[in-house]
């Protein structure tokens, strides 16, 4: 790694020590594998590898690093990437920062995912969809959802493919879209748009939840720290007595 990459590997491990919901598994000079558990409690794995230095080094003297996110609901289908976990395509929008910064940035964003989500629609459906229903899904994409039966038969467009297709009619990508979304959820468009409406309006109620759950939970280690020392306390006054 170079001295850059090595102080923001050094940021990172700051990072995970400060929040005890974020883990490194793996950290080498070629290899980094970390765990988050987001504020909706779904499960995120970030993984680095080195790939070796940028072809073109009057571009960037930055190592080439690969970067993928996978996220499942529980925690072991995550860590056995099993069916039930998905890839995300979620990246830095700052791709020349060191990879230590970089995985810092996903990290901060998935751990605040509800709050994420409320500006990327594509995490907001990860958020929302219910185990059983990622059994059926490989990638969650900004533009559309690839599904296991969409790759068996191998006609759905990558990513290079949609850019290659970006000149195309508007209308006919967007029936495209939408024909994707029917296959998976079953709804029109219309129904389609309700449903994202719906989703924000759900992980704005898990987030006002779930402060709700933080605050009763103080409260309750609050009164039982209470109990503790009103009984330590009683008890010196009777060995006091006697």
């Amino acid at each position: 790694m170079s001295e850059p990459e090595l102080r923001s590997v050094g940021m990172l491990q700051s990072v995970v020590k400060e929040n005890s919901n974020v883990e490194i598994v793996i950290l080498t000079h070629e290899y980094i594998k970390v765990r988050v558990q987001g504020e909706s409690n779904r499960w995120y794995q970030i993984e680095s590898r080195y790939q070796g230095e940028d072809i073109d080094i009057f571009i960037s003297q930055q190592p080439e690093w690969s970067l993928s996110v996978t996220a499942a609901r529980w925690q072991n289908d995550v860590i056995s990437e099993n069916k039930y976990s998905v890839d995300l395509c979620l990246h830095p929008k700052n791709q020349q920062l060191p990879i230590g910064d970089r995985i810092v940035s996903l990290v901060l964003a998935l751990y605040n995912d509800i709050k994420t989500a409320l500006e990327i629609p594509m995490l907001a459906q990860f958020i929302v969809c219910k185990r059983e229903m990622l059994k059926e899904i490989v990638i969650f994409q900004d533009t559309m959802i690839v599904t296991q039966e969409m790759v068996m038969e191998d006609h759905w467009p990558f990513e290079e493919d949609i850019d290659e297709q970006e000149e195309t009619d508007d209308e006919e990508e967007m029936e495209m879209y939408e024909a994707f979304e029917r296959d998976i959820f079953g709804v029109s468009s219309n129904e389609m748009a309700a449903l994202h409406k719906s989703w924000e309006d759900e992980i704005i109620e898990i987030s006002e939840s779930q402060k709700r759950e933080i605050e009763d939970d103080f409260e309750r280690q609050e009164r039982e720290k209470q109990e503790v020392i009103d009984f330590w306390e009683g008890m010196s006054d009777k060995l006091l007595d006697k």
